[in-house]
């Protein structure tokens, strides 16, 4: 059970072993929530290219890397897989309000300027 807070002061260390300890953590956590956003996005209708675009990369190296990658991801991310099931539903609760806020956020458009 990961606190992502944490992670991300314990990465700026200035213990390199604390440092890059985190930093090894954070990038299967940033790895899990980019396929989540991607399936989410892919969800909504989003296309390979709106997605590109948002993801600053062009489509096809976005619909080849998680084309087949997406469907195969755990649903639940790393930092949840030890929880009871009390606090998996706590925190899933918590992230679906904290998306229903997002999209109220962003529903306008692409918030990239083209």
């Amino acid at each position: 059970m990961y606190d992502l807070r944490q992670l991300v002061r314990d990465a700026g260390s200035a213990n390199p072993r604390i440092a890059l300890a985190a930093v090894r953590v954070l990038e299967d956590e940033v790895e899990w929530l980019l396929v989540r956003a991607v399936r989410l996005a892919r969800t909504e209708g989003y296309d390979w290219g709106r997605i590109g675009r948002l993801l600053g990369r062009r489509r096809q190296t976005v619909r080849e890397r998680f084309g087949r990658l997406a469907p195969g991801m755990s649903p639940l991310p790393p930092h949840l897989r030890e929880r009871s099931d009390l606090e998996r539903a706590s925190a899933e609760l918590r992230e679906r309000l904290a998306d229903q806020r997002r999209r109220r956020e962003f529903e306008s458009d692409d918030p990239v300027a083209w």
